[in-house]
């Protein structure tokens, strides 16, 4: 599998593109977007590319790190994470660690972070680093976290990691098993943060393992652990089957898929298209299937583009591929932009 940095000047019901026209990587890579460059992996060796805008508006690379040195053998894209100008994250699972470099410099600081207070016999932690899932209070940074076998099988606990970005150091560790797993994080009007599980682990959870609703779970703001009074039953809100999500609507509420459970028991539907849109409000507590959009595949990812959610749908055809990219319109419903012949991986403003 081949990645492309894509650059353009529009993003619209007028944009058009080449989708292989930019800058090319090896695997399935999900750039990060900070300060007008691009940072993204390769799957031929553990390194971080940064690429910055040309004078013909196209990615360049403009600086390679390796991390082949601290014994590395390979970078994940989704465990990539950037802090500020100075300070980047990338999470070795293998190590148990977190390896700390410079963006700018693209350079290593010589600083780790320990995890093995994430050590669990025979499980492995992941932590969930692609944008909508951490959560930064201050000096803080808050991320949810899971464990998984040999197998990709889940250990079905939700977990947090608290770090101080200044002083490169774990602040606290919290878990709990009510829920699954979390993945996506959506914050309330009064601050509270909001923890939502994924596609890999919500049919697990709900069809294989059989271990009842699908449900969300709550950090209040200020604190670092879920709250135990509270747990939001998000399969009662959709479908009542499995559930994943959520994209925050910006406007108090969020959307979030449900299965549809006919479309699950379709052998054929070997694409994984059997999750339906749903919205919901903290306010009312009300929620509501969103039947202008089609039929989902997998979690409803969301990107960032210029303060602006927006959110890609990916399907396939045989051996076409298309994604088509809806703008999130607060709680109404939202509105398709555009649509190419690709597999989206990412979406970021550079200027």
């Amino acid at each position: 599998m081949e990645t492309y940095l894509i650059t353009t000047r529009t993003f619209d019901v007028s944009t058009t593109f080449d989708a292989t026209s930019g800058a090319r990587v090896l695997g399935e890579v999900v750039p990060i977007v900070h300060d007008g460059a691009v940072f993204a992996t390769d799957a031929r060796a553990p390194v971080v590319g940064r690429y910055d805008v040309g004078p013909d508006d196209q990615l360049t690379k403009t600086a390679e790190l390796s991390f082949a040195g601290v014994g590395m053998t390979e970078v994940v894209s989704w465990f990539v994470y950037i802090v500020d100008d100075t300070k980047g994250y990338v999470f070795d699972p293998a190590g148990r660690r977190i390896v700390v470099f410079n963006p700018t410099t693209m350079t290593l600081t010589g600083s780790q972070i320990d995890l093995s207070v994430l050590d669990r016999e025979g499980w492995t932690p992941r932590l969930a680093l692609e944008f909508f899932s951490p959560w930064r209070r201050g000096a803080e940074l808050l991320i949810p976290t899971a464990w998984t076998g040999q197998e990709e099988e889940r250990r079905f606990a939700n977990g947090l990691l608290v770090l101080d970005v200044e002083r490169d150091a774990v602040v606290t560790t919290a878990e709990d098993e009510r829920c699954g797993e979390s993945y996506m994080t959506v914050e309330d009007e009064s601050g509270d943060r909001y923890f939502f599980p994924s596609a890999f682990s919500s049919p697990q959870h709900f069809f294989a393992e059989q271990r009842g609703a699908t449900c969300v779970l709550r950090v209040r703001a200020g604190e670092s652990t879920f709250d135990p009074e509270y747990q939001l039953d998000l399969s009662a809100l959709g479908s009542g089957s499995a559930a994943v999500g959520g994209v925050p609507d910006g406007a108090g509420g969020f959307f979030f898929a449900a299965a549809d459970d006919a479309l699950w028991k379709e052998p054929e539907n070997n694409g994984g298209e059997f999750w339906r849109i749903w919205h919901y409000d903290f306010a009312s507590q009300a929620s509501r299937q969103v039947d202008s959009l089609p039929i989902w595949a997998g979690d409803p990812y969301y990107v960032n583009v210029g303060g602006k959610m927006y959110l890609p749908r990916w399907s396939a055809n045989g051996d076409t591929e298309q994604t088509t990219l809806y703008a999130v319109d607060g709680a109404a419903d939202p509105s398709q932009i555009f649509s190419f012949d690709a597999s989206w991986t990412g979406f970021g403003q550079l200027r």
